[in-house]
């Protein structure tokens, strides 16, 4: 990772809380807010591009009712982004529970390093 002069710098108290309705026509929300941030604390731009397709893709799982809320905390060499809808209507598994398809994790996977998925709660790291 490269960092910058201007780079924010690590507090454990620091985070970004964004919450909107769980609707497509609002990922770009959840992606610009992500993406400024990243680049903001000094990311190189293929991991903050890879964090923005990973965003888009865990809001569009959690579409659906009620609203996601995008919560993103960092270290000096580290940022996570946890997405969640709590009323998620996502795809029926075996229990009758929404899931989300691992189709979708194999992506997100791809995208970024970290990955952690449940029925209503995505969380994605990088650096």
């Amino acid at each position: 990772m490269a960092w910058n002069s201007w780079a924010v710098p690590a507090n454990p108290q620091d985070e970004m809380r964004v919450a909107f309705p769980a609707n497509a026509r609002f990922a770009p929300v959840g992606r610009v807010a992500t993406a400024g941030l990243a680049l903001r604390l000094g990311f190189d731009v293929a991991q903050v591009e890879n964090l923005r397709l990973a965003v888009n893709t865990a809001i569009n799982a959690l579409s659906g009712d009620g609203e996601v809320s995008l919560t993103a905390t960092w270290t000096d060499d580290q940022l996570r982004v946890e997405l969640v809808n709590p009323d998620a209507s996502g795809i029926a598994g075996d229990t009758g529970e929404p899931v989300i398809p691992e189709v979708l994790v194999d992506e997100l996977a791809r995208l970024v390093a970290d990955v952690s998925v449940s029925s209503t709660q995505i969380s994605l790291g990088i650096g």
